[in-house]
């Protein structure tokens, strides 16, 4: 077998991996081959042509390069209409899309096109697109990673086939590329825009894996061979990670369903002791926080808190974690002056029946000696006990409570950290107060249930009407 044929049936063989049928041009899978004009992707066009594949040509003009541009569009359009194949050419602006976007011309670019590439291919119902990527394109995307300190489970590098990707010369050397180019006499443009050494890729291409090769002969070949052992261990990795967030983080829509998204910003919380004894548990709750775009530093930051007391926060975004006992709370921030209207709202009970916003209340005759009832929702009262109107409003810093068999007082702040009450919740505490600012009720919802506890300036003997206070917060 001589060399053009190896060449050829080890495409095929390929081909055949990216999971593509070559049964015949009518009957195979067709394949929407992206093609520059550069030696790499005419040889994919050339290697499909002769392997007999269905397949139609792709050619992108971002006329970044001048006449080179439009020379490199003729020049795959002359190769299409000679060897009878469909080609497909669009300009696209990837100079506009990366100053609206405010990242660099390759990577707008490479979004632009393959945003496209697949729009074409769902409009001609082709089973796959092929790109040109070989070994030494895979051993310079794992450098590019590996300076960009991308998450450890992407270092994995590009695979034969992703999706609707394809790949067929992922295995190749680009010697070999070149050798079957040279044998065939394949035609190509030269990009000049790849000898320029102000992109990354060009400098690895160029000066970096050069060196690597002079140092140790067949680095290349190790390098893209990491990429493979690599991606099985980001898949391990990838597997348990997931598995760890599932004991470490619960997101409110599974967690209080029966909570209106009104009544909570709540998005996520983190128990703070599953994290601490699961391997993955930091990077968890880092990548969870990466992925709501929260820098490295925010990070840092919101993950010592597990180290903090009760009560702490660090916001980013619209975003804030916030401490709690056993978790920590990710939430969307509270405005200060929603927090404001809340501590300062207040309404006054008097009349024989009423509502409020988060009270009702009636008047009952007097029917004798009774017990306090055990109903945490609804406090009992002499009418007369006490002068003037009440108020009801919520708690403020500073409240404090002389409760009922107890002698001195406690601060209310104290009372709701007894009940477990989350932060998030607090502010949703309330207090009924005397004409004399002294509270005579503290009232809370938690999680799973309501608390409440009494002032021992509360009578209750039933000789006279009696006030009855319901709390629905």
């Amino acid at each position: 077998m001589n060399a053009h044929q190896q060449y050829k049936t080890r495409f095929e063989k390929d081909l055949a991996k990216c999971g593509v049928e070559l049964n015949d041009v009518e009957q195979g899978d067709l394949i929407i081959a992206a093609v520059s004009g550069g030696m790499d992707s005419m040889l994919l066009a050339h290697a499909l042509k002769i392997t007999g594949a269905k397949f139609e040509v792709a050619h992108v003009n971002f006329k970044l390069r001048g006449e080179d541009s439009e020379g490199d569009a003729e020049s795959v359009k002359k190769w299409c209409l000679e060897n009878d194949v469909v080609c497909h050419v669009k300009h696209l602006p990837a100079d506009e899309e990366a100053k609206q976007r405010g990242d660099g011309i390759q990577d707008a670019a490479r979004r632009l096109r393959y945003a496209w590439f697949e729009e074409l291919r769902a409009e001609r119902g082709a089973a796959a697109i092929a790109v040109a990527h070989h070994l030494n394109d895979q051993a310079e995307t794992l450098l590019i990673q590996l300076l960009r300190s991308v998450d450890p489970t992407a270092l994995g590098g590009m695979a034969i086939r992703n999706g609707n990707i394809i790949r067929p010369f992922l295995d190749w050397k680009s010697e070999e590329i070149k050798d079957w180019v040279a044998l065939d006499e394949v035609t190509y443009r030269d990009d000049k825009s790849n000898a320029e050494l102000k992109y990354m890729r060009n400098r690895i291409r160029h000066e970096v894996l050069p060196l690597l090769e002079s140092i140790r002969s067949g680095t290349v070949e190790h390098l893209a061979e990491w990429t493979v052992r690599l991606k099985k261990q980001g898949e391990a990795v990838e597997s348990s990670m997931k598995e760890a967030a599932s004991d470490i983080i619960s997101y409110s829509d599974m967690l209080y369903n029966d909570l209106k998204s009104e009544d909570s910003n709540e998005i996520c919380r983190v128990n703070i002791i599953a994290m601490n004894k699961n391997l993955w548990g930091e990077r968890v709750v880092d990548r969870m926080l990466a992925q709501r775009v929260w820098s490295k530093g925010a990070r840092e930051e919101a993950l010592k808190l597990c180290n903090a007391s009760v009560g702490a926060e660090v916001c980013y975004g619209e975003d804030s974690v916030l401490r709690e006992r056993d978790s920590l709370i990710l939430r969307r921030k509270v405005e200060e002056k929603l927090k404001t209207e809340s501590e300062s709202n207040s309404c006054l009970v008097e009349g024989d029946i009423g509502c409020v916003e988060g009270l009702v209340w009636a008047v009952e005759p007097g029917r004798g000696l009774v017990k306090i009832p055990s109903r945490r929702d609804v406090l009992w009262m002499d009418s007369r006990s006490f002068d003037g109107p009440l108020m009801w409003r919520c708690w403020r810093n500073g409240d404090k409570l002389y409760p009922s068999g107890m002698d001195g007082s406690v601060n209310v702040s104290d009372i709701l950290t007894q009940w477990k009450i989350p932060n998030h919740l607090r502010g949703k505490a309330h207090v009924l107060v005397n004409r004399h600012g002294q509270l005579l009720w503290v009232y809370s919802e938690g999680e799973h249930e309501c608390h409440s506890r009494i002032s021992r300036l509360v009578t209750l003997t039933g000789l006279v009407d009696t006030l009855i206070l319901k709390a629905r917060l």
